[in-house]
């Protein structure tokens, strides 16, 4: 039987089996097709519900009218493999199929599955039959699938659902009591505030509850059953703002209430049903007496803080002012205003503001808030004030209608701003400016809130690397400085101020001695909030730098040439004065001070830095006039060094050398002294005893007898001693240690002088 013939009716899908090329698939030619085959086919393309075939081991697909739809955009699958057309639901109806293979027949209901059939992931549910369809050798041949599918009868379903969730919830969520009655007045629906009164029906139906609900009239009348608000709605009334209820709950307690209600229909063919508000008014009641005192209140705390309520009137430009309002136009209490006159009291500058924020509130489309600070220029006294006015416009038919407002006198709180605003900008330049790190650290987050810009050449990195990292800070110092470091800070939170030298490393590997003042800052409640601190690098200089001091602007130059040239760090002042004035800030170095022909009376500086101990070595420049013993005067004016004019390069670049190569020493011998006193500190208490033992020239029998100890005991710590200071001999140790500092005792009666044969 050919093709044409087997399938001679079954729609759309029917002509394309005619016309499909049967001999490519795994089926072969209709002609050779089962009966079994056949009569499946026919039923399915007769049948008016959707319906799909796969038949042989490869699944080959066949699918009627009714189930096109389902398919979507897919091309046709006619003919193909049943798990390629469906592949990305195989995980699911792949075992289905194969159960049905071996016989067994199954059926879902509302099976959710992810469809690609528009091109994109769809969510669908589906109720269908997977029957085995079996074949002349009593074998299973293939799975007959009849499906319905019910994606619109569930997505209905669910908006329904979430509708009437979304309603519970919205009657959960109001303040008030809310029901809905049946004809009959039964409450069919009601939130948890209404259920709390034991209601079953409304009062007017219920006799037993229509005692325990007693409702009046504004007037206090009592009033009938049937005139209760649901009652009427239930009559097509609508009862708006309600109907007063003195009522008796469960537990004996009466409190008042307030109910309104409205007819409700669901659909026409229904009976008139209500919905009825119960709102709590026990408040309310209360307050009405309390609200007079309240308004008296209410005036002493206004005239308390200054506060004038003031109103205008948007149609007629009407203002109503107090007394304490005029004042701040500069006006008597008596005065007339107007629109005009308080738009003649605003400083020029802002007029322009004022009257944008009155355009703005007055807009209907706006929220019709007026809220906007300005300047007065007062009219009677010219003084210039700060006022600032808050107001609400309500709006009638779409037009502003009334307008009611407050404004305060804030000249003084500007003051203090504009005060505020010039601290801050001295704090900013004074940071900026100076050559010590200024920072703020908060103790709660333990990050630094604020460095000043002295802080990126002293530490080597720049400011925003370290601000909100609160570990940054302390990876600067050294290890052994550490918790000195954190000591201090804990101090600063019981309240102390202290002074720390500790060390920092850089990334670059050079170590800097910082001096570190510590201080606490205290919010408005007087706790301790933050820490703020003043460094300052201590750290000593190799001596390049030299700080010229000269009147002659050409003689600067031609000495800061020279000496830049010579590889210095030159800095200039035009006058003693001035440098004096930053000495004390100074690193280590020289200066060169070029006197001219003033003579003696040029050397102040000198002198003033030998007065103040402030060791920057200094080499004068100048004309002796003849005069021998002028050089004497300059040296013992403080200066290391006197240079006649004319002088030469080459020896003004000697006595810079020899100045520096001083410094250089010195800053060398302190900080020897410096680690001295750090391993001193090291020390236990014990080895300083016998350090201090030593000093004065004890004995190890002496000391161990002062401090309690054996002689030999005595020895150990004695040998600690010496290793720590990296000394061999008992003097050398006396040398390193006095010149460090260390104080001792004063020396017993035997005082043994030591020889500088090693310590064994």
């Amino acid at each position: 039987m050919s093709t044409a013939e087997a399938f001679p009716n079954g729609g759309i899908m029917g002509e394309r089996m005619r016309t499909h090329d049967w001999a490519a698939t795994p089926l072969g030619p209709a002609e050779t097709w089962p009966q079994s085959l056949r009569t499946a086919l026919s039923i399915m393309l007769s049948s008016a519900f959707p319906t799909y075939l796969a038949w042989g081991p490869e699944l080959t697909s066949f699918y009627n009218d009714a189930y096109i739809p389902i398919m979507g955009d897919k091309s046709s699958s006619l003919g193909r493999p049943f798990p390629e057309v469906w592949s990305e639901v195989w995980d699911t109806i792949g075992p289905i199929t194969k159960r049905a293979m071996r016989g067994e027949a199954s059926y879902f209901e509302d099976l959710p599955l992810t469809l690609m059939r528009r091109g994109y992931p769809e969510q669908t549910w589906f109720s269908f039959s997977y029957s085995p369809i079996r074949d002349e050798t009593g074998e299973v041949g293939g799975v007959l699938c009849t499906v319905h599918e019910t994606t619109e009868r569930i997505q209905a379903e669910a908006a329904l659902r979430e509708s009437e969730n979304k309603r519970a919830a919205i009657l959960e969520q109001l303040p008030v009591g809310v029901g809905l009655v049946d004809p009959e007045g039964n409450i069919v629906l009601s939130n948890q505030i209404l259920q709390q009164y034991g209601l079953a029906k409304i009062p007017s139906r219920d006799p037993i509850q229509g005692e325990h609900w007693r409702g009046y009239t504004p007037e206090g009348q009592r009033l009938s059953p049937s005139d209760y608000p649901s009652a009427r709605a239930l009559r097509g009334e609508t009862v708006v703002p309600g109907v007063d209820f003195l009522v008796t709950l469960p537990d004996g307690q009466e409190i008042w209430t307030r109910v309104s209600s409205a007819p409700f229909r669901k659909t026409a063919e229904e009976g008139l049903g209500a919905v009825f508000v119960v709102q709590v008014v026990e408040r309310e009641k209360r307050t009405e007496q309390a609200l007079r005192e309240s308004q008296a209140l209410l005036q002493a705390a206004i005239d308390l803080i200054g506060l004038s309520p003031y109103t205008w009137n948007p149609v007629t430009g009407a203002l109503d002012w107090d007394a304490r309002l005029k004042a701040m136009w500069g006006l008597p209490p008596d005065a007339h205003v107007d629109q005009e006159v308080f738009l003649s009291g605003i400083h020029p500058e802002d007029r322009p503001r004022v009257e944008a924020a009155i355009v703005q509130c007055s807009d209907p489309a706006g929220l019709g808030i007026y809220a906007v600070e300005y300047r007065v220029i007062g009219i009677g006294d010219g003084i210039e004030r700060w006022v600032s006015t808050h107001g609400q416009v309500t709006f009638e038919q779409g037009r502003p209608a009334a307008f009611i407002g407050a404004a305060l006198d804030i000249t003084e709180r500007k003051r203090a701003e504009a005060a505020l605003r010039e601290s801050e900008e001295r704090f900013r330049q004074f940071a900026e400016n100076s050559s010590n790190t200024l920072w703020i650290l908060n103790f709660a987050t333990m990050n630094l809130e604020y460095l000043s810009p002295a802080f990126e050449p002293v530490w080597g990195e720049p400011r925003e690397g370290v601000l909100g990292d609160p570990s940054r800070w302390s990876r600067f110092l050294h290890p052994d400085d550490r918790e000195r470091a954190r000591r201090a800070l804990e101090r600063v939170r019981l309240g102390e101020i202290s002074t720390e030298e500790f060390r920092i490393i850089r990334q670059d590997g050079i170590v800097r001695w910082i001096r570190n003042t510590f201080f606490p800052i205290r919010d408005a409640e007087g706790r301790i909030r933050r820490a703020g601190g003043i460094a300052q690098d201590i750290t000593r200089h190799d001596g390049r730098f030299v700080y010229v001091v000269d009147a002659e602007e050409a003689t600067r130059r031609g000495l800061s040439h020279l000496l830049r040239d010579a590889g210095y760090k030159a800095r200039v002042f035009s006058s003693g004065k001035s440098f004096l004035e930053a000495a004390p800030a100074l690193a280590a170095g020289c200066v060169v001070l070029d006197i001219g022909r003033s003579g003696a009376g040029g050397l102040v500086v000198p002198r003033e830095l030998k007065a103040r101990r402030i060791g920057l070595p200094v080499i004068v420049l100048g004309d002796a006039k003849g005069d021998v013993t002028f050089g004497v005067q300059v040296m013992k004016a403080g200066a290391v060094d006197f240079l006649p004019v004319p002088y030469g390069s080459d020896q003004l670049l000697a006595a810079v050398a020899s100045a520096a190569a001083s410094t250089h020493e010195e800053d060398e011998q302190n900080q020897e002294a410096g680690r001295v006193r750090l391993r001193i500190a090291e020390m236990s208490e014990r080895e300083r005893e016998v350090l201090a033992g030593l000093l004065a020239g004890r004995t190890n029998k002496e000391i161990g007898r002062d401090i309690g100890l054996s002689p030999r005991t005595v020895e150990t710590h004695r040998a600690h001693v010496m290793q720590r200071l990296g000394v061999q001999t008992l003097s050398q140790a006396v040398l390193v240690a006095t010149s460090a500092g260390f104080q001792a005792p004063s020396p017993g009666p035997n005082v043994p002088q030591g020889s500088d044969k090693p310590e064994t």
